[in-house]
């Protein structure tokens, strides 16, 4: 038995599939360009949790890190600098701690600086 030729005329099924599948293709590529992201891990969404969390601040993320506490438990720190602020002003420094079960967001908290401390 040999494989259908896609570009033959007989019930065109095949041939009618390629257009669609070279769309996805493209728009798949597109979306990857856009800066959609397909994989991130536990520490990246915690630091973008953070950045959320304090949308009037500019803040360089300078350490991620994540441990797995049990079985589909998983604590992920970030560390980070307020980069709005000027050098002597006080907190700059920030960090946060983001608790995830089976990868969804349980529990989130500022363990440094944060918003309440900026008021």
């Amino acid at each position: 038995m040999s494989a259908p030729d896609l570009t033959e005329e007989g019930d065109g099924a095949p041939a009618r599939l390629l257009p669609a599948i070279f769309v996805l293709i493209i728009l798949g590529s597109a979306l990857v360009g856009c800066g959609v992201r397909v994989s991130q891990s536990l520490a990246d969404r915690c630091a973008d949790i953070a950045q959320a969390a304090m949308p009037f601040a500019e803040i360089d993320m300078e350490k991620r890190t994540s441990a797995s506490t049990a079985l589909n438990r998983i604590v992920a720190r970030v560390e980070g600098t307020r980069t709005d602020l000027p050098e002597g002003s006080l907190p700059r420094d920030l960090a946060a701690e983001c608790e995830f079960d089976s990868n969804i967001l349980s529990a989130f908290r500022w363990t440094k600086g944060g918003p309440e401390q900026h008021r």
